[in-house]
């Protein structure tokens, strides 16, 4: 079945991070297999060449019609970009079949015909095929002389595709010259300079985002978490606070207060990082998993209020071991503050409350 797969974000890999750094760049891109290649072709466009589109596609699956990547200019033009991973440099007859889907399918109406079709291949492309692609009217004649033996019977399965007159005069008036090659060293060197270079390739480390910071006023994202945090505030106080306003007469509560939205905002952080940047968006669900099966013994034990579990609960949390989470293991980004956070986005998820009615 036919699949997109739109590219809008930078979206990293981190199983990637921290790979085998001893293996040169190009030699990576030598051993991937064919759908790695084209995730990589796609992170090529997207890290190098978003400017010039509006959108960039891999398209997928039975039925591709020859484009495995396709670059959506503005005014509805586009540009097709061809993967090949082979061992060796492309040859006339590792190709014709793509000119043949390309004439037919265009030829069709299926598919509009594209600015530019870019070859793009692991290994680059033989003397042979580049020679005719610096030549149209040579390569039109080679793909005309080679039709029936690489095209007729392979460019669909339910049948021939036979050379007639209208399909004949149709690939004579072709322009050729959209034909382009994209020598791999030069896709892999700028690479290299996109975010993407930094994990799939080793090197350079992955920036981490600037810690957030609380806003001024509470946030309504917020009000979960910080109604519990009065509730037991005014548990140990056994004076009812309802409002982050009346709790500036407790100066200690106060500035507990404000260093729980600080511990959430770097939660926070790292939350929206791994949303906006990583292809597993699972690593914080991770983290949380982590934190709340650390903490819950302690969580669940009897407290004189719910001041002391919340005490006790963070205290806990700034002692578990999270390295299950790759944001921890290999990110190293998760530290006390982001612990602790998290435990406040747990009470947002209704799985803590630090003041227990029973008691």
């Amino acid at each position: 079945m036919l699949s997109f797969i739109e590219l809008n974000k930078p979206h990293i890999d981190l199983e990637l991070y921290g790979s085998d750094t001893n293996i040169a760049p190009i030699d990576k891109v030598h051993i991937m297999d064919e759908d790695s290649f084209e995730q990589f072709t796609l992170e090529w466009l997207f890290g190098c060449k978003k400017a010039k589109y509006s959108s960039i596609k891999r398209i997928g699956g039975a039925g591709d019609k020859g484009r495995d990547v396709v670059g959506y200019y503005s005014d509805g033009a586009v540009d097709y970009y061809q993967c090949k991973h082979y061992n060796t440099g492309l040859s006339p007859t590792n190709y014709y079949l793509e000119l043949g889907k390309l004439c037919y399918y265009t030829y069709k109406g299926e598919i509009p015909v594209p600015k530019e079709y870019f070859i793009i291949a692991s290994n680059d492309v033989g003397s042979s095929l580049q020679d005719l692609i610096d030549n149209p009217p040579k390569l039109l004649d080679s793909l005309i002389k080679n039709w029936d033996a690489y095209c007729k019977s392979k460019i669909t399965k339910t049948e021939e595709v036979l050379l007639d007159k209208p399909l004949l005069d149709y690939i004579n008036s072709f322009d050729f010259t959209i034909i382009q090659t994209y020598p791999i060293a030069q896709i892999v060197d700028e690479y290299l300079d996109t975010i993407y270079g930094n994990i799939r390739f080793g090197g350079r480390r992955l920036n981490l985002p600037a810690p957030l910071k609380p806003t001024d006023t509470i946030e309504p994202v917020e009000m979960p978490y910080i109604s519990a945090l009065l509730e037991a505030y005014s548990d140990a106080l056994k004076v009812k606070i309802d409002t982050t306003k009346s709790l500036e007469a407790y100066s200690n509560f106060f500035k507990h207060l404000n260093r729980q939205r600080k511990d959430y905002y770097s939660a926070e952080t790292i939350r929206r990082f791994v949303r906006d940047t990583l292809t597993d968006s699972q690593q914080f669900d991770i983290l949380k998993e982590e934190i709340y099966n650390g903490i819950i013994d302690t969580h669940e034990q009897e407290y004189d209020s719910g001041y002391k579990r919340l005490v006790e609960d963070l205290k806990q949390a700034s002692v578990t071991n999270t390295s299950k989470s790759m944001l921890d293991s290999k990110l190293h980004c998760i530290g006390n503050s982001e612990r602790k956070g998290v435990c406040h986005m747990l009470v947002n998820d209704e799985k803590l409350r630090w003041v227990n009615k029973d008691e």
